[in-house]
C-alpha cells in the first residue's frame, strides 16, 4: 500500500483581497483509498482548481450526476457535495465571501447556491488564463501568486452587498447561528418575512437556513474531540438527536458514520 501523504501550503492574502477570500490553500493528497469525500455546506463558497485530472463532483443541483471539472466554483449549499476520487486530489481550494462573490464572480452569491459551476463559465477569460497559468507552474508560491494576480485582475472594488443584508450576516455568522431570524430582523429594522426574500435573493439559502448551516459548521470541528451530547449544548442543539438530524441533511450521515467511511473526513 502506497506511504499515506498529507500536504498543505496556506497562502498570504494580499490586503486588497481578504474582504472577498477567507482562505488561500494548497493541498496534496495521495494513498488514501478510493472513495468519496463529502463535501460540507459552510458560510463560503468554494472555488477549486485542480492540479491533476480534475475534480468529479455531484450532489445538490447535480443530483446524482457525476460532473468532472478542471476548475469549479461551488455556491453555499444545505446538502453534501460529494467529491468522488481514487485515493489522490491536487489543487488549490478558496474560500469566498458572498461579497467575493460579487466583486470576483460578478453575481450575489445567490446565483451559485446549491450549484457547481465551471471556472471558465463564472470567470470567463479570466478563467480559462488563470487556470491555464497556474497549471504550467510547479511551485506553490508561483501558484498563488497567478492565483492572486488573476482574482486582482477581476476584482470589482466598488461591487456591494446591501448594508442591511452584510449586517444580518454578520449577526447571524458572529453567533455562530445562535441568534433568532426575529432578533436579527430586529437589528436590520425589518419584518423578518421581508428580510427572509431578501437575504434569500443576495445569499441563496434563507436566515434560518443559514443559521442551522453554521451550527452544523461549529459542531464538525468539534465532532471526535467531545461527546456529541456535550457538542450539541455548545453548538445550540436541543438535544444529541437533534444535532444527528441536521447532519443527515448537511452530510448525509451522521457523524460517527461521516468519520467512519470518508477517508479524507480530517483532511
Amino acid at each position: 500500500m502506497a506511504d499515506v501523504v498529507e500536504e498543505y501550503a496556506e497562502a498570504a492574502l494580499p490586503a486588497a483581497l481578504r474582504p472577498y477570500v477567507a482562505s488561500l490553500t494548497g493541498y496534496r493528497l495521495s494513498g488514501f483509498a478510493p472513495g468519496t469525500h463529502v463535501g460540507m455546506p459552510s458560510r463560503h463558497l468554494t472555488l477549486i482548481l485542480a492540479l491533476d485530472d480534475g475534480i468529479t463532483l455531484s450532489g445538490n443541483t447535480l443530483g446524482s450526476t457525476r460532473v468532472r471539472f478542471d476548475a469549479v466554483v461551488a455556491g453555499l449549499h444545505t446538502g453534501p457535495a460529494r467529491v468522488h476520487h481514487e485515493g489522490e486530489q491536487r489543487g488549490i481550494q478558496l474560500a469566498l465571501t458572498p461579497l467575493g462573490a460579487r466583486a470576483l464572480l460578478g453575481a450575489p452569491a445567490a446565483a451559485f447556491a446549491g450549484d457547481a459551476v465551471s471556472l471558465d463559465d463564472a470567470m470567463g477569460s479570466v478563467g480559462r488564463r488563470l487556470r491555464e497559468r497556474v497549471g504550467a507552474t510547479t511551485s506553490w508560491p508561483d501558484r498563488f501568486a497567478h492565483v492572486t494576480a488573476g482574482l486582482s485582475e477581476m476584482l470589482d472594488p466598488d461591487a456591494r452587498v446591501e448594508r442591511s443584508m452584510a449586517a444580518a450576516w454578520g449577526l447571524l455568522t458572529s453567533r455562530h447561528g445562535q441568534i433568532s431570524v426575529e432578533d436579527v430582523a430586529r437589528e436590520v429594522g425589518w419584518s423578518r418575512r421581508h428580510l427572509s426574500s431578501r437575504f434569500a435573493r443576495e445569499f441563496g439559502p434563507s436566515p434560518k437556513a443559514l443559521a442551522r448551516v453554521l451550527r452544523f459548521e461549529r459542531s464538525r470541528a468539534l465532532v471526535g474531540r467531545m461527546p456529541l451530547s456535550d457538542i450539541a449544548i455548545r453548538c445550540g442543539y436541543a438535544d444529541q438527536s437533534h444535532l444527528v438530524r441536521d447532519w443527515r441533511q448537511f452530510a448525509g450521515a451522521s457523524p460517527t458514520q461521516w468519520l467512519r467511511n470518508d477517508a479524507l473526513a480530517r483532511v
